[in-house]
């Protein structure tokens, strides 16, 4: 059984791990690493600074075996911290459907979250496409997410104020 406390060594571990990811990412960034790399940082602060805030909620024992908690918890996260900097106001509707479809593409760059075989693009290993073609992550563009757009800058923002937050 895990205590409070337990859970919240382990929250401040997944958070700092999220964290040094960003940095690894940001390395990535400034010498130009092909963007599945790149992602590929970003997908894992991404999960761990979820993992983080749901150990948190719910104890360690929800979260160990699955990686599919983006497209679910960073909107949540991302209501959360919006309105503790804004005085409790919410944030405008645009801004959460914008954040739930990035959430939603971070994690499919895992290729465990494959929406049942219909999305087999990832940062990690090579595919077969629908063309039957094999396509490799380092020559892919990645069409869903631009990883230099105002609004991934943002979402970034995002985990690294929560990672922050969770490691304490």
């Amino acid at each position: 059984m895990h205590t409070p406390t337990r859970n919240s060594h382990w929250a401040r571990a997944f958070a700092l791990q999220a964290l040094s990811d960003l940095r690894a990412r940001e390395m990535l960034v400034s010498s130009n690493a092909e963007k599945c790399h790149r992602l590929h940082f970003l997908q894992m602060a991404a999960e761990k600074t979820c993992k983080a805030h749901l150990i948190l909620a719910n104890g360690n024992d929800s979260v160990r075996k699955s990686h599919a908690y983006i497209a679910s918890v960073l909107p949540v996260i991302a209501r959360y911290f919006y309105s503790a900097a804004n005085n409790k106001s919410q944030m405008a509707q645009w801004e959460v459907d914008q954040i739930k479809r990035l959430a939603h593409e971070i994690e499919l760059l895992c290729p465990a979250c494959d929406e049942d075989s219909t999305r087999e693009d990832n940062s990690e290993y090579p595919w077969l496409d629908g063309q039957g073609s094999v396509q490799v992550p380092c020559q892919y563009n990645f069409p869903g997410i631009d990883d230099g757009s105002r609004d991934i800058v943002r979402l970034i923002k995002l985990i690294r104020t929560a990672s922050e937050a969770y490691a304490g």
